[in-house]
């Protein structure tokens, strides 16, 4: 394995981690900017002519991109009415188009209809074969999925994609030993294409050989470009956590780049809150100079915040900010750290540590919501609102921003304005980190909100986050009993923040409520092996 090759793609992939709230929050707002305002030229043209075609197809597809799958439909559908006959080309786009709308929608006898009817007007392309082959593939329609991909193959002889298709084939029909001559043909073939390595990683996955598969996975990320190894890595540590952390270190123990995964490790283990884990092993990559990086400090900061490791958090997060001082999470963990450190409430040094890093970034919005939470802590309301207010403006799309304005707003028995926010927020996703279910609450439509609860409960969030939320759902209704059965939940599932559970004061979205209820430090306790 090329090392330096992937110790590169994994400084991108982690070094990132430290920056992944100021861009996708900087990158969602102003990509909701550019859609709005090309939204807006597509109706300004159906406006002045409804029988546009061509431009009800492109606002189609804008809705497709945008997830907004009915939208897109009536578009699609109302396009497909009026483009002429004579216009294959476009009516074939269409054609594709509504097909990957009903395959979001898991619709398949729809999608397959549809490619049927693209397939008429170009029946050379491959393209459209393909997705012929992979939505019969998702319809269970073995047969049919394997003639299409052998017609790929009889036209295109080393298409890896189609020989990926026949293994999954294979594998669906319980032929193990020949989903792996499918996928080892094209390794064989292709070997710097990081592609062919994720899509045997899959293939073994499904064999239940989890080893082989990470491997792969680790070969993948070590050729070409990288591809999408990393992600399936991650992925994959979702649905089989302990078994790719073994993998890993086995892995490690065999090879001379040993930092290597225990970094991926670290990093895996962070994605599920297992903070304990994560820690030993950025311990061990700082302590063996396998990685220096001041993201390394600051991920150990994290860690050791999580863990209620105030004192240690400090140490780790100064040096991150010595060694990059122009990151303002360093600034925002070290912060948190010394409110807590000591005996406590430490507001003055976190203040100081937050005014350092509003002078770099005066818009970073967890700096701003620290500074509201410690505001509101000491009793200072409007301060607190006017930090809140600035986090909005900023990121209107923030639910954790709007939900604490909101509540903050309800304290200061400002009614009117909190439910504009618990309004904002009530029209979010059912993504659990939306806070949708306690905007819901907060407006009394409690079958609504109880929906959102059921939905995420039901959810596989890493980590038991979603259980975490929960028990935050029932803490702010009052309904503390219930809270208590889902902390447990949480805690059953491997979550990891004791930081979260047993110490944070600050947040407005906080468990506070149950600190003081019988058995609450019983079950603390009983989780250590989460924070340890």
């Amino acid at each position: 394995m090329n090392s330096r090759i992937v110790k590169f793609i994994l400084s991108l992939v982690i070094a990132g981690s430290a920056m992944t709230t100021v861009a996708q929050s900087s990158d969602a707002v102003l990509r909701d900017k550019i859609t709005n305002a090309v939204m807006k030229v597509y109706d300004d043209q159906l406006a002045k002519d409804p029988n546009d075609y061509n431009t009800l197809f492109a606002r189609a597809h804008q809705h497709y991109y945008n997830g907004d799958y009915t939208s897109a439909l009536a578009d699609v559908n109302q396009a497909l009415l009026i483009t002429p006959k004579t216009d294959k080309e476009l009516r074939f786009d269409e054609y594709i188009l509504r097909a990957r709308i009903s395959d979001a929608r898991q619709d398949y006898v729809g999608e397959l209809a549809d490619l049927r009817l693209a397939q008429e007007l170009e029946p050379k392309s491959l393209a459209c074969t393909d997705l012929i082959a992979k939505a019969n593939l998702k319809a269970g329609n073995l047969n049919a999925a394997e003639k299409a991909f052998k017609s790929i193959l009889r036209a295109e002889s080393m298409n890896y994609d189609a020989m990926y298709g026949l293994a999954q084939v294979e594998q669906a029909r319980g032929n193990a030993k020949a989903a792996i001559e499918q996928v080892d043909k094209a390794v064989e073939l292709f070997r710097v294409e990081p592609q062919v390595y994720v899509n045997r990683a899959d293939i073994y996955a499904r064999q239940n050989n989890i080893e082989a598969a990470v491997n792969d996975l680790m070969t993948g990320m070590s050729v070409g470009n990288g591809g999408n190894a990393v992600q399936r890595l991650f992925d994959l540590s979702d649905t089989n956590y302990d078994a790719v952390m073994n993998s890993l270190e086995t892995l490690s123990d065999k090879s001379n780049d040993s930092g290597l995964y225990r970094y991926l490790r670290a990093n895996i283990a962070l994605d599920h809150q297992h903070y304990g884990q994560a820690l030993r092993d950025l311990n061990f990559v700082k302590r063996n100079g396998l990685y220096n990086s001041p993201t390394v400090d600051y991920n150990i900061a994290k860690c050791n915040l999580e863990l209620a490791r105030f004192d240690e958090a400090i140490i780790s997060a100064d040096r991150a900010i010595s060694a990059n001082p122009s990151q303002p999470d360093f600034y925002v963990v070290k912060a948190l750290s010394e409110f807590n450190a000591g005996e406590g409430n430490n507001a003055e040094a976190a203040m100081e540590t937050l005014n350092r890093c509003s002078a770099i970034a005066p818009q970073h919005v967890p700096m701003l919501l620290a500074k509201a939470s410690i505001l509101a802590s000491q009793g200072k309301d409007k301060d607190a609102l006017g930090y809140l207010n600035a986090a909005v403006a900023n990121e209107p799309d923030n639910a954790e921003a709007r939900l604490s304005r909101g509540l903050l707003l309800k304290r200061l028995d400002n009614l009117k304005i909190a439910v504009k926010d618990f309004n904002i927020v009530s029209l979010m996703g059912d993504n659990v980190y939306d806070l949708k279910g306690l905007a819901l609450s907060e407006l009394g439509r409690d079958n609504d909100a109880f929906k959102w609860l059921n939905t995420i409960t039901r959810t596989n969030v890493p980590g038991g986050e979603n259980y975490y939320y929960a028990a935050l759902f029932m803490a702010l209704r009052g309904d503390n009993f219930k809270a208590m059965e889902y902390v447990q939940k949480a805690i059953d599932n491997g979550f990891g923040s004791l930081y979260k559970l047993n110490y944070d004061t600050l947040s407005l979205l906080g468990l506070k409520s149950l600190r003081s209820e019988p058995g609450f430090d019983l079950l603390i306790e009983k989780a250590q092996r989460n924070f340890n």
